[in-house]
C-alpha cells in the first residue's frame, strides 16, 4: 500500500482517479465529469491510496483563495472523498485524511473545509476534527456582507459561472438538497488568530460545489 499526493502538475496521475470518480459520483453526468477532468484537475491536488498500482481511495484537495476575517489565505476544500467498494471498511479514508491534513499543515494553511454529501457523514467527519460552522450558501453570486468568503477574482468568478450553468440543469430535488447542506471547518494552524468557536459565530460564505 502507498499513500501519496498527486500534485498540481501530475495530470497523468490524476487522470487515473477518473474511474473511481465515475463509480462514486455524478453517474450519467458525462459532460460535468469531462469538465472536471479537463479543467479542475489542472488546479487541484489529490491524496490517494494505491494498492497493486490501482488507486482505491482518494480525496481531492481543491484550492481557493479566501478572505478570513481580513486575512487573505489559500485554503483547500476536500471534495470527492471516495473509496472503491471492494476496499471499504479497512481504514483507508482515515489514513488519507490524516495524511492530507498533515500535508496542509506543513504548507502552513490555517484551515481546510468540506461539505458533507448528507448529514449522515457529519459524525464521521467530526472524528477527523471537522466542525459544522455554517450552512452552504446556495447563491453563487451573493451580494451580502460576510466575515469569511472567497476572494472574488476572475478565476473564481469564471468557475462559479460554470458551476451555475451545471446547477441550472440539475433537478429540483438536487437544488433543494443543496440548500440544506452544512459546511465543516478543521483548524490546521494552532497559532491562527481565531479558534473554531469564534469562527462558528461569523458569517461564512461557501457556495462552490467542487
Amino acid at each position: 500500500m502507498q499513500i501519496e499526493i498527486l500534485d498540481k502538475n501530475n495530470i497523468e496521475g490524476k487522470l487515473k482517479t477518473r474511474s473511481l470518480y465515475e463509480k462514486c459520483f455524478d453517474e450519467g453526468k458525462k459532460d460535468f465529469i469531462d469538465y472536471y477532468y479537463t479543467n479542475i484537475i489542472k488546479r487541484n491536488e489529490i491524496a490517494v491510496v494505491i494498492i497493486d498500482d490501482k488507486i482505491v481511495s482518494m480525496i481531492h484537495l481543491n484550492p481557493y483563495l479566501y478572505n478570513i476575517l481580513g486575512q487573505i489565505k489559500t485554503i483547500h476544500y476536500f471534495v470527492a472523498v471516495a473509496t472503491d467498494i471492494k476496499y471499504r471498511n479497512k481504514g483507508y479514508s482515515k489514513m488519507l485524511f490524516d495524511y492530507a491534513i498533515n500535508y496542509l499543515k506543513n504548507k502552513n494553511e490555517p484551515l481546510c473545509y468540506l461539505v458533507p454529501d448528507n448529514d449522515n457523514f457529519i459524525n464521521m467527519y467530526k472524528k477527523y476534527g471537522f466542525e459544522v460552522v455554517a450552512n452552504f450558501t446556495y447563491d453563487k453570486f451573493s451580494k451580502e456582507e460576510y466575515d469569511i468568503f472567497p476572494v472574488l477574482n476572475e478565476e473564481y468568478n469564471n468557475l462559479m459561472k460554470i458551476e451555475q450553468k451545471y446547477l441550472d440543469d440539475e433537478s429540483i430535488e438536487y437544488k433543494e438538497d443543496l440548500k440544506h447542506k452544512k459546511v465543516m471547518f478543521k483548524l490546521l494552524d494552532e497559532n491562527f488568530n481565531y479558534d473554531i468557536e469564534v469562527l462558528k459565530n461569523k458569517k461564512i460564505y461557501v457556495c462552490q460545489e467542487v
